[in-house]
């Protein structure tokens, strides 16, 4: 209910905040949630969905989005996990745990079909990424600087 989930059987396997940002794809981001609902219930998450919105017809800015959705989740719950998540890639693998490594960040979206299941750079970062809420914060967040598509997931695989 309102993006929340938690498992009522058992005692959940973590607790996973997904931030998608978002700007007319109202398409992808009706069948990723169709899909990530079910698929994150299977793997027994407490989970809330953060679809945070841009308006207007300026350049798009991801970065930026993502630093409000993950200001806005950590109010309302203390995450264990931070899933940074593109709208229009859906998980196809139950093996692909939305939960977070404690040391390390780490890339989740490594093959892609538009890539043909694979990446298209050795360093990329980009599309699905994980992190604690302290990995983020010894990061300070995304800069806020790159506008389009671009950039700030090299910008943060490199810190």
């Amino acid at each position: 209910e309102g993006g929340q989930y938690q498992p009522s059987t058992c005692e959940a396997r973590s607790r996973t905040a997904v931030i998608i940002p978002h700007r007319n794809r109202e398409t992808h981001l009706g069948h990723l949630l169709y899909y990530l609902h079910p698929f994150l219930q299977r793997q027994q998450l407490q989970y809330g969905i953060y679809v945070v919105h841009q308006a207007g017809n300026s350049t798009f800015n991801r970065a930026k989005l993502l630093n409000v959705g993950v200001k806005e989740a950590l109010k309302d719950e203390e995450w264990d996990c931070l899933f940074l998540h593109d709208v229009d890639l859906i998980p196809e693998n139950d093996h692909n745990l939305y939960t977070c490594d404690p040391w390390n960040p780490k890339h989740v979206s490594i093959a892609m079909n538009k890539f043909g299941y694979s990446l298209p750079y050795p360093q990329y970062f980009g599309g699905v990424s994980a992190l604690t809420p302290d990995q983020y914060m010894k990061i300070n967040g995304f800069p806020n600087e790159y506008w389009g598509w671009g950039g700030e997931d090299d910008d943060i695989a490199t810190r």
